[in-house]
């Protein structure tokens, strides 16, 4: 006889309730907040579902990731090397980058055993942002290393600063 897990890892995972929807979006930082709800209305005005979600500063210094999205979790952390006022305008198309990740879900094809994350489907969707082709070439022409280089300066000097003070 055949068991089937499925049903008994449903239930180890605990259920949202709405209380626990309106929390996700309190513990979200403002901003990152205020972004991803304009652009979800804005791109996606028929996927309200993807509003409760958490979006965060990581906690970790990044040097490749500049953001991730966990479907099953609903969280979404954005590098911190990016909250400058400088890269700001980067956070957008970023965000956009990882709610298409949340559109659509973990359906992805597979190729070689390897899911296809930014595959056509991906691709697709991802060009209908206006900003997208600018964000792509500012990585690739730099700017994001440049982001995680001012980022560590800032940091140094910040620690520096505070070890003076008597």
């Amino acid at each position: 006889m055949q068991l089937s897990l499925l049903p008994l890892f449903s239930l180890l995972r605990p259920r949202r309730s709405s209380n626990s929807a309106r929390q996700i979006s309190r513990d979200s930082d403002p901003m990152l907040l205020a972004i991803w709800l304009q652009v979800r209305q804005d791109f996606f005005p028929d996927r309200p579902d993807i509003d409760n979600v958490e979006i965060l500063w990581s906690r970790r210094r990044q040097k490749r990731v500049l953001a991730s999205v966990s479907i099953r979790q609903k969280k979404v952390r954005v590098a911190r090397e990016l909250d400058h006022p400088d890269h700001h305008q980067w956070l957008e198309p970023l965000l956009y980058h990882e709610m298409c990740h949340a559109i659509l879900g973990e359906n992805i094809p597979v190729r070689n055993r390897k899911r296809q994350w930014h595959g056509d489907e991906f691709k697709q969707l991802e060009q209908r942002h206006p900003q997208m082709n600018a964000f792509e070439r500012w990585i690739k022409q730099g700017g994001w290393a440049h982001a995680v280089r001012s980022a560590r300066s800032r940091t140094i000097w910040i620690q520096r600063r505070t070890r003076q003070r008597p």
